[in-house]
């Protein structure tokens, strides 16, 4: 698969990914399987409703 990100989207996944202690490559597939199971929240969507 194949996929075009900006540069600085890039470097963000990367930063993330290594605070985490993982590939990038891996935190991608995570985020992609989260995303499609609806586990993946808008965490200013759950601020709006007053849950945090």
């Amino acid at each position: 698969m194949n996929i075009r990100l900006t540069k600085a989207d890039m470097e963000s996944l990367k930063l993330v990914a290594a605070r985490e202690g993982l590939p990038y490559q891996s935190l991608v597939a995570s985020i992609l399987h989260k995303y499609t199971q609806g586990q993946l929240v808008d965490i200013n969507e759950i601020k709006k409703i007053g849950c945090l």
